[in-house]
């Protein structure tokens, strides 16, 4: 069989990584979690225990296929960062020579905690990246919700006073969701997932979670849960909330979820064969299915792909196809202006409602003007 490691420049000679990757997510078991990964997704959970979250991609994931077998993809970034996460997934990785992006399924059967992620100059001081986040609803009960945020006005001193009464969940906002939502969670973001809810989301790599209220749980030994109420204040931004997003449709098949500067979030609907498109060695490609079974192509390799399962296409690849019947999530680090927007434009959308794929980020704003002034230089040639 051909080799699988392969040069993408020359020069490189097996610096390049040119299969897909299939991975084994890390399972972590939380009080409110459950089941459903096992029920609704078809995955085999390690435990019997509540299960909430399975880490599909992050440096913790271990590639179970090919010669990388049995690596890590923290391992692999350090390795091979061009061949596997490109030039915009390099940028996204520096500092910290990480892979920049984590992908999760999460099950909530109670409530999550009130957390605050804090930005990227906020988590600076700590060695470490902040948390952007977006959320995609793979079930939703019918009455279930999303803490997105803080009543408009609401200050860090109306928080600390509010908590200390017993009234803090006054100050909430409740938003109710359903299946095929998603929402984009900016740092500096007071939010919770509520129970009822399995989601997928994809978020900057970071583990810094300031949990600013807990609804008095205690944990296993009976003990209340740590809170860090100051440092979720400070790295809340104050009117900042979470945002439903209105998909919008490239074509046929792909539909863009949310973007901002940190990921693009996308639907794929696999009917038959689905050629993955070229990023030109810019960045990887993860994809998720959350229904169906589809088959991942590349030259001599193929990987079976079910419900629940995750693929790393690194950024070297090209040349994949997807072929069965699935809905795929697909995650990437996108030229903003060259990959969203301008598709979306020449797809007929208003510019309005792709910027709205930011939520309260921004992050598309900048991208549509650029988008806009090429699309008027191209008309100004004709």
């Amino acid at each position: 069989t051909a080799s699988v490691l392969a040069p993408c420049r020359k020069g490189r000679p097996m610096e390049d990584i040119a299969y897909p990757l299939l991975l084994q997510p890390r399972y972590d078991e939380k009080l409110w979690g459950g089941r459903r990964l096992e029920t609704v997704l078809g995955k085999t959970l390690p435990t019997d225990a509540p299960v909430g979250e399975s880490l599909e991609s992050g440096d913790s994931a271990t590639v179970t296929n090919g010669p990388l077998a049995g690596q890590t993809l923290g391992e692999l970034a350090a390795r091979y960062p061009a061949a596997l996460l490109g030039r915009r997934g390099e940028r996204a990785s520096e500092p910290f020579r990480d892979f920049p992006l984590l992908v999760k399924f999460i099950d909530a059967t109670d409530i999550l905690s009130l957390q605050v992620h804090p930005d990227d100059d906020a988590a600076a001081p700590l060695g470490k990246r902040g948390k952007t986040e977006a959320w995609h609803i793979i079930h939703a009960d019918p009455d279930a919700t999303l803490i997105t945020g803080l009543r408009a006005g609401v200050t860090a001193q109306q928080v600390r006073e509010a908590i200390a009464q017993g009234t803090f969940e006054d100050l909430i906002l409740r938003e109710p969701v359903r299946t095929g939502d998603t929402l984009i969670v900016p740092a500096g973001t007071v939010h919770a997932i509520d129970a009822g809810i399995l989601l997928y989301e994809i978020q900057e790599n970071s583990d810094i979670t300031y949990r600013l209220y807990d609804w008095g749980r205690v944990d296993s030994q009976g003990r209340p849960r740590e809170v860090h109420v100051d440092d979720a204040l400070r790295a809340m931004v104050p009117g900042r909330r979470a945002v439903t997003t209105v998909p919008l449709a490239r074509d046929e098949r792909r539909t863009v979820l949310a973007a901002c500067r940190y990921f693009t979030l996308e639907r794929w609907s696999v009917q038959g064969d689905l050629p993955v498109p070229d990023t030109g060695g810019a960045s990887f490609w993860l994809l998720s299915t959350i229904a169906g079974e589809c088959a991942v192509r590349a030259g001599d390799a193929t990987v079976s792909l079910a419900a629940g399962q995750t693929v790393l296409l690194p950024a070297c690849l090209s040349g994949a196809t997807l072929t069965g019947e699935a809905t795929v999530l697909a995650g990437w680090i996108a030229d903003l202006a060259h990959d969203v927007v301008g598709p979306l434009l020449d797809a007929g959308h208003d510019p309005e409602q792709i910027g709205l794929l930011g939520g309260a980020t921004g992050d598309l704003l900048g991208a549509l003007a650029l988008a806009q002034r090429e699309r008027a230089r191209r008309r100004g040639r004709t």
